[in-house]
């Protein structure tokens, strides 16, 4: 794709940035989650270890504006049923960053914060528009956002930012239409809808479930059944249409022949080999000695390699300074004298501990197994304990 008119772009990029400036200006809220995550963001640098899969989709940034329109950007990283189209529109604003000399790891993640606090203060929006306004305070909901899992994934350049902007979306369309302000109402929505299906097209099924009965209790209410009919239609089947027309037939034959049930059955497990010496020390790609199989533990690995390619990095230096290095080599020498003396030179095969990797599958009939990796997942990472 060729992008015309790059003194457009600029003046464009350059209105929008001075908008969000003067928003951010009037809300401290705002402005202190955007600068904490932009100096997070700054300071992980091209340190991958926390978020392994965003070298992936650092790739797809890169290409995706040479892919023809009707491909998928199923290589390296999550957008496996993204439509082309949707990914030149949603990477726009990095784009124009990384064309004014942005580093592309640091425009994706400006992307992802300014898309998560574009929907903070969306929902203040409603928040002080509504009823309930004072019965749940703002402050309460932003909280929300400095979970440590949820601070990292709007910090990196990952499809977490993503999917909460566009749930965002939808759920402000719907707070439009039940005011009759109806042509941002069918924007919102549509736009949340198609960018959801896009980006989980999961997510985005659970959403349509929710979106048929609303409607279905809408109708008991005696809302306008016209409006109805259009709620469904801008949310569900136009969209429907839309990512259909505009998605690759790889991609859809992934999402119609995929197995939910083989899926759900997946053990989780993470492996990783790495070659070591009889001392512990990690030798990266050049085998020495041994051969050791780490099952989890990839941050762990990262991280020790990082800090060994990478010593004059400032997250290195930081990391001498608060004796995390110390840290991490002394958990990588016990997990590697562990795997020298295991009979087949593995890594965390054990699933009984608190630090054993492989998930197993929630069954209804025991909901604390459904409950308590939701819990897990939400409020972690915890580095080095668990994974």
């Amino acid at each position: 794709m060729r992008i015309v008119s790059l003194g457009g772009n600029k003046l464009m990029a350059a209105g929008i940035f001075s908008r969000l400036t003067r928003i951010t200006m009037h809300n401290g809220l705002l402005l202190a989650f955007i600068t904490t995550h932009t100096i997070f963001s700054v300071f992980l640098g091209r340190l991958f270890a926390l978020a392994p899969d965003e070298g992936g989709y650092i790739y797809t940034f890169n290409n995706v504006y040479t892919w023809p329109i009707g491909t998928s950007a199923q290589s390296a990283s999550g957008w496996i049923t993204a439509p082309t189209i949707f990914l030149w529109v949603a990477y726009l604003p990095a784009k124009i960053l990384n064309m004014l000399g942005v580093p592309d790891f640091l425009a994706i993640r400006i992307l992802s914060i300014f898309l998560t606090a574009a929907s903070l203060f969306l929902l203040k929006d409603v928040l002080m528009r509504s009823s309930v306004n004072g019965k749940v305070p703002y402050k309460f909901i932003f909280a929300f956002f400095f979970i440590p899992s949820v601070f990292l994934w709007t910090s990196v350049g990952l499809r977490e930012s993503f999917i909460i902007a566009e749930t965002t979306l939808f759920l402000v369309g719907l707070n439009f239409l039940v005011q009759e302000k109806n042509k941002r109402a069918f924007v919102f929505l549509f736009v949340g809808s198609y960018g959801l299906v896009s980006t989980k097209n999961y997510l985005w099924v659970c959403l349509m479930v929710t979106l048929i009965i609303s409607s279905i209790i809408f109708l008991f209410q005696g809302f306008d059944r016209r409006k109805i009919v259009k709620f469904l239609l801008v949310g569900f089947i136009v969209p429907a249409i839309a990512f259909a027309g505009t998605t690759s037939s790889y991609a859809l034959d992934f999402i119609f022949q995929g197995d939910i049930t083989a899926s759900g059955g997946r053990s989780g497990d993470s492996v990783s080999q790495v070659y070591v010496d009889s001392s512990g020390r990690g030798s990266g790609t050049k085998p020495t000695k041994e051969l050791i199989t780490f099952h989890g533990d990839y941050t762990l690995i990262t991280l020790h390699f990082y800090l060994i390619d990478n010593p004059n990095t400032f997250f290195s230096k930081i990391s001498r300074v608060i004796h995390l290095d110390k840290k991490i080599q002394s958990i990588w020498d016990e997990k590697v004298a562990m795997g020298l003396v295991h009979k087949d030179k593995q890594v965390g095969t054990d699933t009984s501990s608190l630090n054993g990797h492989i998930l197993e599958p929630g069954k209804i009939s025991r909901p604390l197994t459904l409950i308590w990796p939701a819990f897990v997942f939400l409020f972690g990472p915890f580095p080095f304990i668990g994974d």
